[in-house]
């Protein structure tokens, strides 16, 4: 977990900055989910291999070329498979990511709207702190 805090000047200043997070969010996303693509085809043909020898041979084979060095994993002759593995976790990842700022977003732009219209909340400074890439705290400054 990494925290981290952010400044704004305004609301709009945060929805900027935010909506700058999701449009490259979105960017890694798509380049991520083009590579699984290429790399799935490459993994279901030696799926298809592996059970065909398995089949001849009537043993499971083993893949074991995983290996823990002081808590990281270390892949040793990494496959088409594993590497498959690896984009799942990271897409899945960077979704959930994407959904949490997009909810953030919309949650920021009705509170900015609520006080704008009805307190002048304009140029209040903002403290944004940030955990992993989300907003998880709100502080609204009194005073610089």
């Amino acid at each position: 977990m990494s925290y981290n805090l952010y400044q704004f000047n305004s609301f709009d200043e945060l929805l900027k900055y935010i909506d700058s997070q999701i449009a490259n969010l979105q960017k890694v996303l798509s380049q991520l989910e083009q590579r699984y693509e290429a790399v799935k085809a490459r993994a279901e043909k030696m799926r298809m291999i592996e059970k065909v020898l398995e089949d001849l041979m009537g043993e499971k084979l083993t893949t074991l070329n995983e290996i823990d060095y002081m808590g990281l994993k270390v892949v040793v002759n990494a496959r088409a498979i594993d590497e498959l593995s690896v984009l799942e976790e990271t897409i899945e990842s960077q979704r959930d990511t994407l959904e949490s700022l997009t909810s953030v977003r919309e949650a920021l732009y009705k509170l900015s709207s609520a006080l704008s219209s009805s307190y002048g909340a304009e140029g209040i400074p903002i403290i944004v702190q940030i955990l992993n890439g989300v907003p998880v705290r709100i502080l609204l400054k009194e005073t610089e």
